[in-house]
């Protein structure tokens, strides 16, 4: 008999419908992630949920998202690969954008890719279906510890090569339309060409990019990445 006063068990999960107006475009930007950038995840049966009990840690941190692999007991009870947890109070808040949204599921997306065996092939189970495992993240650093020593293992100069802006292709000014990249330049009476202002900018902003990541002292730091 149900005791008046008492409040129901609060639930901690609850699975997004792939039909619903929040799912149809939450799975229209999955799907859209997986063929662009995890082409191993093709074929996956891939659902998406709400976290609804998240709170911030002891340093104040919050999960925003999980990626859970489905277990052999899961897949017998419900036909999903990989589940991604999301948190709604940070997924459906008005100030969050969409590239942040985006970012975060392709994050999650990125936790999840084919296991292979010893040969390298993709394993499968007994029913010949495809298993799947958990990848770590890239980095894992404090940002003291960088402010402190730079650069000083090979996975952070990668994620700092990463962060560097694009350098998009060379686009010739007004001056140098007809000749990309140079102009004519008269000195002492004699005609000759010489590389534009604007490809010496662009040639300089490539060349930063390419520079290797460097710690305090300047040298580049070889460390083993762990």
């Amino acid at each position: 008999m149900k005791k008046k006063g008492r409040r129901p068990k609060r639930i901690a999960y609850e699975l997004i419908p792939r039909q619903s107006d929040s799912g149809r475009r939450m799975y229209a930007l999955l799907e859209e992630l997986v063929e662009a950038h995890h082409e191993d995840l093709v074929g996956a049966a891939i659902a998406l949920a709400w976290n609804l009990t998240w709170k911030p840690d002891v340093d104040g941190r919050v999960t925003l998202g999980k990626c859970k692999k489905a277990s052999d007991l899961d897949r017998e009870l419900a036909p999903f690969d990989v589940v991604i947890l999301l948190r709604r109070d940070f997924w459906t808040h008005p100030t969050v954008t969409d590239p942040q949204r985006r970012a975060l599921l392709d994050h999650e997306l990125m936790h999840a890719c084919v296991a292979h065996d010893e040969t390298g092939e993709p394993t499968v189970d007994e029913k010949g279906r495809t298993v799947y495992r958990i990848r770590k993240h890239d980095l894992e650093e404090f940002v003291d510890i960088v402010a402190r020593h730079g650069l000083y293992k090979r996975d952070l100069e990668q994620f700092a090569a990463a962060l560097r802006p694009h350098v998009p292709a060379f686009t010739p000014c007004v001056l140098c339309e007809e000749s990309p990249g140079w102009v004519p330049v008269t000195d002492g009476g004699v005609t000759r060409v010489a590389r534009c202002a604007c490809w010496r900018e662009w040639a300089n902003r490539r060349q930063d990019h390419a520079r290797p990541g460097r710690g305090p002292s300047g040298a580049l730091h070889d460390h083993h990445t762990q």
